[in-house]
């Protein structure tokens, strides 16, 4: 049937049996190639062993990436009906002045007592307001304090940072005979001035732990004041490091095996091949 017709009416004439036949021909082309992809039991059995490999990798992957950070982060409330903070810069000092004051002396007596743990009454006037808020002298004199113990031979201090509000120092303790096997460890310590002119003295107002890599070395030590000779102590983490390489090594793993099964495959596929030629042709 031909066209007719001009402009908006005019009609197309429906395709002509050899166009049919052709499209016919193409899809049945293609469905067959489907059927012989899938006729063979060797060839099912890679492509389901292939799909479960993809989807193990997959998850592996998914999960590190998903999961790479599990902490959640939590917007704090602003609170309009209260004043703002505003958190100074502090201005640095030299450090000659709060070491004339007896700055390190006062670090090393407070290391010497409330962390070693003897004769901690006598750290009580060593301590800030803030640090001993909430405790009598004789509730601070029971050892249940806010300062952490540990079972000190030596000390060794390194300045960090001295201004005119606060001193910074690090101090680096060592275990005694008896504790020998308790690694060594870093505390920040920090004291503030306290009174005008001569009546002017530092407290301790903070002692935490620090996160450093190395042992600081300084003219302090708290066994008696002498200087120490630098060491290095190594610090070990609960979790080895080894514990990192666990989904890089699924990764790889998972690669490995469909590197190994397609390998494989054309290794059989090649043998099947030549014993096909040696016996039928």
């Amino acid at each position: 049937m031909r066209a007719y017709g001009r402009g908006r009416g005019r009609r197309i004439a429906p395709p002509s049996a050899a166009r049919r036949h052709k499209r016919h021909c193409e899809s049945s082309s293609k469905l067959g190639s489907v059927r012989g992809l899938l006729s063979s039991p060797r060839r099912r059995r890679r492509l389901l062993t292939g799909g479960v490999v993809l989807i193990v990798v997959g998850g592996v992957t998914f999960s590190m990436i998903h999961w790479s950070n599990t902490s959640h982060f939590h917007m704090a409330p602003i609170r309009y009906n209260e004043k703002a903070q505003v958190i100074k810069t502090p201005i640095k000092a030299n450090f000659r002045l709060a070491r004339k004051e007896g700055v390190l002396e006062i670090a090393a007596a407070f290391v010497n007592t409330a962390v070693r743990r003897r004769h901690i009454e006598k750290s009580y006037d060593l301590a800030t307001p803030k640090l001993r808020v909430g405790y009598t002298r004789h509730a601070w004199a029971t050892q249940d304090i806010p300062v952490q113990p540990y079972p000190l031979n030596f000390a060794k201090y390194q300045l960090k940072g001295s201004f005119t509000d606060s001193v910074w120092l690090q101090v680096a303790l060592f275990p005694n005979k008896a504790n020998r096997n308790m690694p060594a460890a870093v505390f920040d310590l920090v004291l503030k001035p306290f009174g005008h002119g001569k009546a002017r003295r530092w407290l301790v107002d903070s002692w935490a732990p620090a996160g450093y890599q190395g042992v600081p070395s300084g003219p302090l030590s708290g066994n008696g004041g002498h200087a120490l000779a630098n060491a290095q102590v190594e610090y070990k983490s609960a979790i080895g490091k080894g514990w990192l390489f666990v989904p890089i090594s699924a990764f790889l793993l998972g690669i490995a095996l469909v590197t190994m099964l397609a390998v494989r495959g054309w290794w059989r596929n090649s043998r099947a091949l030549k014993r096909y030629k040696s016996t039928y042709l």
